[in-house]
């Protein structure tokens, strides 16, 4: 579906992407998870045709991107973080808007719109204009927007950033279900748990190139290490982080993930005890493993090790 070789990118003296090679399948949803900076978003801007490269060669349905970047285009939809929508016009007018625009008629406009509108829930609030629309609604009609052309391959970039945990849960399951209709999802996100969720593959890029890529299953399972990892149902960060402080070879990855470097029975006593006196509720304890976010910090890490930049 997707094939990269050899890719380069160079923003005057600045190596954006640095001999990148990455494949994509049919019917995968694919995350492209880093720092920032590390050249996600111009990977997804390359592939969508909104800027040029030096080296290397990408294929796209078998297609040349340089060669053929139109027919590849309408077979695509780019879903951007920032919103692309009309706020005074209604949702319905929104999406008949961008249909114009995209010279979307007749049969395929009225078969287009309805599975716009049904993957996305808008039927209540067709008629409502854009502009009242909470955060996830607009997310929402954004995405149909995006499926007015019905592609074979959909990039999203951020799509949750600024929305309430219901209105994330309700786009990564729209986004999920898209593996059933056979389209291929490219996912940036910096919330690795929602690339864990959603993902079936990833690729890790960082200063411009992919230092591990790979099925997300296959990928956590190899990494087996001496840590543990803790998972915790609620805390507060300040709490939880004012705990770790007290507790050597414990690392806070966020307000409810602890990685304990070592398997230690002793310190994991005390660290569980110390947990339960600040009312602190276990949810999962896993030894000799790694989640996302905990391998994601140890390889960019060891990446930047020696490194002067």
């Amino acid at each position: 579906m997707i094939a990269i070789k050899n890719l380069v990118k160079r923003y005057d003296d600045l190596l954006a992407l640095d001999h990148i090679d990455l494949s994509v399948g049919k019917g995968v949803i694919f995350g492209l998870l880093g720092p920032n900076g590390a050249g996600k978003t111009t990977l997804v801007s390359i592939l969508n045709g909104l800027t040029g490269f030096q080296e290397g060669e990408i294929e796209i349905f078998g297609l040349s991107l340089e060669q053929e970047p139109a027919a590849i285009r309408k077979r695509c939809a780019f879903v951007p973080q920032a919103l692309a929508l009309y706020e005074n016009l209604s949702v319905l007018e929104n999406l008949r808007f961008f249909a114009g625009i995209q010279k979307i008629t007749g049969a395929d406009l009225r078969r287009n719109l309805d599975y716009a509108i049904s993957v996305n829930r808008l039927q209540p609030m067709l008629k409502q204009k854009a502009g009242t629309l909470s955060g996830g609604q607009k997310r929402r009609l954004n995405i149909a927007i995006g499926l007015l052309n019905n592609p074979e391959i959909l990039y999203f970039d951020e799509p949750t950033v600024g929305i309430d945990p219901d209105g994330r849960n309700e786009i990564l399951e729209t986004i999920r279900n898209f593996k059933n209709d056979a389209k291929t999802v490219i996912y940036t996100s910096h919330y690795m748990p929602e690339i864990e969720k959603l993902c079936d593959e990833v690729a890790i890029i960082d200063r411009g190139r992919i230092i591990r890529q790979g099925l997300l299953e296959t990928m956590l399972q190899e990494e087996k290490t001496d840590s543990v990892v803790i998972e915790l149902l609620s805390s507060s960060p300040a709490q939880l982080h004012e705990l770790v402080q007290k507790h050597e070879d414990v690392e806070m990855i966020d307000a409810a993930t602890l990685v304990m470097e070592q398997q230690n029975s002793t310190k994991m006593g005390a660290l569980l005890a110390a947990l339960a006196a600040e009312n602190i509720t276990l949810k999962e304890i896993r030894y000799g493993t790694t989640n996302l976010e905990s391998l994601f910090i140890r390889l960019t890490s060891s990446s930047h090790e020696g490194s002067d930049v």
